[in-house]
């Protein structure tokens, strides 16, 4: 039953990737709240929340990343699509939530997001060349 379930959650979110981004950015959100008031419990627990959103919504937006870049014919466009329009998505995301939840500085909650510009530059390109070279 768990692997008929993780099979299944495989076809929309990559967990190699969501686990490495939850790890990441729950970590620089940890140093972020922890550096700046001194709170273990509150500083954990702000990155526990960003672990999971990364985990689920980054896993998700990655395997995005991947489709596109496989679906699209040219391969150019494929790459170029597959950088803007999970890094758009995810930015966006990220600073309406700041916003909505009342973060006093949204924006600058949202900086540490950027990182997702060069991960999925870098996905894309790997998994259309992967695809590339299986069709060869």
């Amino acid at each position: 039953m768990i692997k008929k379930v993780l099979k299944f959650g495989s076809t929309f979110i990559d967990y190699k990737i969501g686990v490495a981004g939850s790890i990441v950015m729950g970590g620089i959100v940890f140093c972020i709240n922890f550096f700046t008031t001194h709170n273990i419990s509150g500083s954990f627990t702000a990155s526990f929340k960003q672990a999971s959103y990364t985990f689920l919504f980054g896993g998700f937006l990655m395997k995005g990343c991947e489709s596109l870049a496989k679906g699209i014919n040219n391969k150019y466009l494929a790459i170029g699509m597959s950088v803007l329009i999970p890094s758009s998505l995810t930015l966006t995301l990220t600073f309406l939530m700041h916003n909505l939840k009342g973060t006093p500085r949204p924006f600058e909650s949202t900086l540490p997001t950027l990182i997702i510009i060069p991960a999925t530059a870098i996905w894309g390109y790997l998994k259309r060349k992967e695809y590339d070279l299986a069709e060869n």
